[in-house]
């Protein structure tokens, strides 16, 4: 019977243990998580109520759930990122109508939704130089813009538009736009033409009061193609009336130096002869090429042309320096006409010092060996100011 007692009791032992474990795994609120902390054995087990709350990015980066107690509020986390959006905010609808307040107490789960605004970009067109500016197109992301109208260039045809200014790659107008950019036109220029007429030569002789035979040797030069044009030094052949050789004149320059398309220049000289015939004729070299330099010309202003005792004429003016570079062994020649448009003569004269951007100084010249003319025989005249250029 003792025995008989003790097994019961021990079995009557272990039924209540066992209701008693029962009792705490079980939550009358439905939640899996215990809702009141119980001491078991001596430790003690959290059983308070949490719950999740899910953040759904719509398409940007990862971010991780949260486990939040009742009655708690979230953590705002880092702000999530999505390739050609802004982050706007967390929503509590999904249709983001509603800012979510971090302040809210957590009762259920809950999922929170991120807004998101599409970015735009702005796509400009650098002309390089074109005729035409061209407005910038605003576009968003994954968006296409539209192909403007080409511009023109004169002396150009148009090549494309590029995506930088060393021209490597053609952009495609169906390309999706993800960023900012420019986008650069491209030119090929037109094939510039070397031509040029040569006017009719002419060559006046005479002697001075001391008997020396001097002449003046004037050819005029048309620029009639497209290219600029560089005037060499030529030669000349002096002929008799009847094709003898007379008498060879080299290192002829000419005035300017550089004539653009639809100009005309002169190549000029005046300078001792050995030969005494006077109907005479000139045969001219001529090597007019095509100008690897910019034609620059400087401003001449306030031109007079007043007698001289020895030489005539003297020409007086003021040149400035309206380009954007230092002049170094500037040039001035001054082509004077009569009033049938011949060629009288020219004078030219360097400037002593390098004239500075913007700097404006006076000029005073004579021509040289020349017969004697008044200043009313000069009905008009072409003065040129540039800079010394050497054609490589």
């Amino acid at each position: 019977m003792k025995k008989t007692r003790l097994f019961i009791g021990a079995l009557l032992l272990l039924t209540s243990f066992s209701l008693a474990s029962c009792d705490l795994l079980s939550d009358d609120s439905g939640s899996s998580t215990p809702k009141t902390s119980d001491t078991i054995g001596g430790s003690t087990q959290d059983t308070t109520t949490k719950y999740t709350v899910k953040f759904n990015t719509n398409g940007g980066s990862s971010v991780s759930s949260q486990k939040v107690e009742d009655g708690k509020a979230a953590s705002k986390p880092s702000d999530p990122t999505k390739k050609g959006y802004s982050f706007v905010g967390w929503y509590s609808d999904e249709a983001c109508n509603t800012a979510y307040d971090f302040a809210t107490a957590v009762t259920g789960n809950i999922t929170i939704y991120a807004k998101w605004s599409i970015e735009s970009y702005t796509v400009s067109f650098d002309v390089t130089g074109g005729n035409e500016t061209i407005d910038a197109q605003t576009v968003e992301y994954n968006g296409t813009i539209s192909k403007p109208t080409d511009p023109t260039k004169d002396g150009y045809t148009f090549g494309g538009w590029y995506t930088s200014s060393y021209y490597i790659t053609e952009f495609n107008f169906t390309s999706k736009i993800t960023k900012s950019l420019t986008l650069y036109a491209k030119w090929d220029e037109i094939p510039k033409t070397v031509k040029y007429e040569l006017g009719t030569s002419t060559i006046d002789t005479w002697t001075d009061s001391i008997g020396s035979k001097w002449m003046k040797i004037a050819i005029p030069i048309t620029n009639t193609g497209t290219a600029d044009l560089y005037l060499d030094d030529i030669s000349v052949d002096i002929e008799s009336s009847t094709g003898t050789l007379l008498e060879t004149e080299s290192m002829i320059s000419g005035y300017p130096e550089y004539i653009k398309p639809g100009e005309t220049g002169y190549y000029y000289t005046a300078t001792s002869r050995s030969f005494t015939d006077t109907n005479v004729k000139v045969v001219p070299h001529c090597n007019a090429e095509k100008a690897t330099n910019d034609v620059l010309r400087y401003k001449i202003t306030d031109v007079s042309i007043t007698a001289d005792q020895y030489y005539g004429v003297k020409v007086m003016g003021r040149v400035e320096n309206t380009t954007t570079k230092k002049g170094s062994l500037d040039k001035i020649a001054a082509c004077l006409f009569d009033a049938n448009g011949k060629l009288i003569c020219v004078a030219f004269t360097y400037l002593e010092n390098d004239l500075a951007v913007g700097a404006k100084v006076g000029f005073s010249m004579t021509p040289f060996a020349f017969r004697n003319f008044s200043p009313e025989d000069v009905a008009s005249y072409e003065v040129y100011g540039y800079p010394t250029q050497y054609n490589w």
